[in-house]
């Protein structure tokens, strides 16, 4: 038998050209489908290392209640300079699939305008308890609105929230929390039924219309989609959420010291009509009105725009009372003040960019090259079709 029938065919550089680019293509072609759905999708989540803070401030000025009038024959509103504070951190319990977020929003007064001069919050007025030196052997006593009426906190908040990390719903089951602290010396109160997005919100926000939780009043509301802007140069959605009058006596665990759901005071100190000496019991009311700027790629507010009408109110049919009668406890407006507006348009650009980059160009990117080494491969398949100049390349370099 000859030795050309013996030895058997050894492949040459050419015959490889084919199935090479049809592998190297191929697998882009993979990479191209399993970008998006492996790598992707894991990059679209609520992040653990979740922590920012917003600062908002008036957009005219506030009303509040002086509490220190809570002592006084009379109640005195007062104008008032504020700032919004709230910090969102993610906590534990948190895994790959969900997170739990704490977020502590207090409202605080900077300063009061009485009588038309800027004065300190903290400074003697009206109805503020005499102060005395601190005496160790006194025993704690609890604070009331009148010993603590020069506090600068108006309101304050903590809740805590288990959120699913790709719909930034509220995930409850297997130990998630839902839970809102109104003050530090009181129980939490749990909140079981909450639905809603309130911090935050998942990637690819669609442009319709969603549920938002006002923890104030706990209830779930209306988010309206009400048309496109730009915040920082940044394309945005903005949404709307109107929180109705709703009573607070009537929510457990709201009442604090500093901000009483529930005051008894004589009709004089109210300022109105019949009996100067009876004795009328009013309860606290809030309304208040949300609009949103989301970017929807990241699912971050990067701008808010909130106004707040929180009043004591007589029961309706109180005689010699007008039906319209409130006494404000605090109405304000507030927005994020331009340093939050272009942090949190940055955060949103961080979070959006990787997504954007392997769930988009580049499954592109690996989807062009391996369409085009899939075509190449398949053309080298047909060794004649192959220019002799390569041809010659080849067979050169495969003897050499």
């Amino acid at each position: 038998m000859a030795a050309s029938e013996t030895t058997p065919r050894r492949w040459s550089t050419t015959d490889l050209l084919g199935p090479t680019a049809l592998f190297v293509g191929a697998f882009l072609l993979a990479v191209t489908v399993a970008l998006p759905t492996l790598l992707a999708d894991g990059l679209r989540k609520v992040p653990l290392s979740t922590d920012f803070t917003t600062v908002a401030v008036l957009t005219e000025p506030a009303t509040v209640l002086d509490r220190c009038s809570l002592n006084t024959p009379s109640a005195r509103t007062v104008e008032a300079d504020l700032v919004r504070q709230q910090r969102v951190v993610a906590v534990q319990p948190s895994d790959r699939d969900r997170v739990t977020l704490q977020a502590g929003t207090s409202i605080q007064a900077d300063a009061l305008i009485i009588d038309g001069k800027r004065v300190d919050v903290d400074a003697p007025r009206p109805g503020a308890p005499a102060r005395t030196p601190d005496d160790p052997n006194r025993p704690e006593t609890a604070p009331t609105p009148e010993s603590d009426c020069t506090d600068s906190t108006i309101t304050a908040v903590k809740d805590r929230i288990t959120l699913d990390r790709t719909t930034a719903e509220p995930d409850l089951g297997d130990g998630g929390s839902s839970e809102i602290q109104y003050e530090s010396r009181s129980a939490p109160v749990a909140v079981p039924d909450r639905r809603g997005f309130t911090y935050l919100f998942p990637f690819d926000l669609s442009t319709g219309d969603h549920t938002f939780f006002d923890t104030t009043t706990r209830r779930s509301v209306a988010l309206r989609y009400t048309g496109d802007t730009q915040v920082e140069g940044h394309d945005v959605a903005r949404f709307v959420a109107e929180i109705t009058d709703t009573d607070l006596a009537g929510l457990a665990g709201a009442s604090t010291p500093a901000r009483p759901t529930t005051i008894t005071r004589p009709a004089s100190w109210f300022g109105v009509g019949g009996s100067p000496a009876r004795p009328l019991t009013a309860t606290l009311h809030h309304r208040s009105r949300w609009e949103l700027a989301v970017d929807t790629r990241s699912g971050m507010i990067v701008d808010q725009d909130i106004v707040v009408d929180e009043s004591y109110r007589l029961p309706a049919g109180t005689a010699a009372v007008a039906d319209d009668f409130a006494l404000p406890y605090l109405r304000a407006r507030f927005t994020f003040d331009d340093r939050t507006r272009e942090e949190m348009t940055q955060r949103a650009a961080d979070l959006a960019r990787p997504a954007l980059i392997w769930g988009r160009l580049v499954p592109i990117g690996t989807g062009i090259v391996g369409a085009v080494l899939v075509v190449v491969g398949l053309w080298f398949l047909d060794t004649a079709r192959i220019p002799s100049r390569i041809r010659r390349w080849a067979e050169q370099g495969h003897q050499d």
